[in-house]
């Protein structure tokens, strides 16, 4: 299993097909990242959250705050894996939300 962003379909709240952006397998974010979010009180990038727009730029705040958690707490393959992940995320976010009423789920 993986958590990934997810672009909901406001007509029947699925799932909008080819869209995903990849966080994490569930083990690694299990391990890293929910220690990180638990540490760092961190809202926005959480499994089963839903993001809109207007909580992008709080959220985009975070990921450099996660980043340098990452720097300080892991290494080699580890700290380059997070990295990659976060800055895919800090990439790919602002993108996501091709509406004023998107709402992004992480899942």
């Amino acid at each position: 299993m993986s958590v990934s962003v997810f672009r909901m379909n406001q007509e029947d709240n699925s799932f909008e097909l080819g869209f995903e952006i990849p966080i994490s397998s569930e083990e690694f974010f299990t391990k890293f990242w929910q220690s990180a979010i638990e540490e760092l009180k961190i809202h926005g990038i959480q499994n089963g959250v839903e993001l809109k727009k207007e909580q992008l730029e709080s959220t985009l705040l975070e990921l450099i705050k996660l980043r340098t958690w990452a720097y300080a707490n892991l290494k080699n393959n580890d700290l380059e894996y997070m990295v990659t992940r976060i800055d895919l995320l800090i990439e790919k976010l602002p993108l996501a939300f091709k509406a004023e009423n998107t709402i992004l789920w992480i899942g």
